[in-house]
């Protein structure tokens, strides 16, 4: 059996957002999904903060759980865990080994930055598995075009994020590199390319890839113009782990793009 797409849900809508996504995606790849909910508090609650947690009773999960299931058209397992949140997704993550976990990204002005931020990059560093981020907003189709940033440094995905591979291969979607450099440097993506192609992103897919060099002095901006410019509906970005684990790791680019993007975002974390 392929490997499923994890995704997680706390009942909200943007929850609901990523799993009708994720559900697209599923029927695209031939995959199934396992639909987990952690039973302590949403995910990106700030009531977390208070101590104040919503509460449910294992029947009210079970019948939530079943109203998202009897909507989707691919195969679902549902799970169910407690614990606090990351720790507790962990545990389900070992038992699945999934292609990549899914997860709902509210409207960002409703939360803090730092909160949006954190819960996602938190997990992501913690699994080391990829992580699709979905905006509330986003139409449940799977997506035909994609942006890949790639900042030229040669990099390794992570064991666990290697099954990313596939995914490629089965979507055969049109694939932009995108390598953001200063306006007074020169943006060939010569490097960017090669880097992505020794990565093993390429496999089978070489045919449906394009290139894209933009100078920007604000990297994230300049993700979003080219992937704006080559009408992307998947941004795919390499979190390479300086970045998700370093001190400043909530005012990295991976971090600024999960925070802010309109499109879905595939972070990709690389080995140590």
């Amino acid at each position: 059996m392929p490997a499923p797409l994890l995704v997680l849900t706390d009942f909200t809508p943007a929850a609901d957002a990523a799993l009708q996504y994720a559900a697209a995606l599923a029927a695209q790849l031939h995959t199934p999904l396992v639909l987990l909910h952690v039973n302590r508090n949403s995910i990106f609650d700030p009531e977390s903060f208070t101590g104040k947690l919503p509460q449910r009773t294992e029947g009210e999960i079970a019948v939530a759980l079943d109203e998202r299931m009897s909507r989707l058209t691919v195969p679902v397992v549902p799970a169910v865990t407690a614990g606090r949140s990351t720790a507790a997704i962990l545990e389900v993550v070992e038992q699945h080994r999934p292609a990549l976990l899914v997860l709902g990204r509210p409207e960002v002005d409703e939360l803090p930055d730092e909160l949006v931020t954190t819960t996602s990059l938190d997990l992501l560093q913690a699994s080391q598995y990829p992580l699709l981020v979905v905006p509330v907003a986003t139409a449940a189709t799977a997506p035909r075009r994609l942006s890949l940033a790639a900042d030229g440094n040669p990099f390794q995905l992570a064991a666990p994020a290697q099954a990313v591979q596939e995914v490629l291969q089965k979507l055969q979607a049109r694939l932009t590199i995108v390598h953001v450099v200063e306006p007074e440097d020169d943006d060939s993506c010569t490097k960017a390319l090669e880097s992505v192609r020794t990565a093993g992103l390429l496999t089978g897919i070489e045919d449906k890839v394009h290139t894209q060099g933009v100078r920007n002095l604000d990297v994230a901006k300049g993700i979003e113009q080219a992937a704006h410019t080559a009408h992307a509906e998947l941004l795919v970005l390499v979190a390479r782990r300086h970045s998700v684990l370093g001190r400043l790791f909530h005012r990295s680019i991976t971090a600024q793009v999960i925070r802010h993007a309109r499109l879905p975002v595939l972070a990709l974390p690389t080995g140590r």
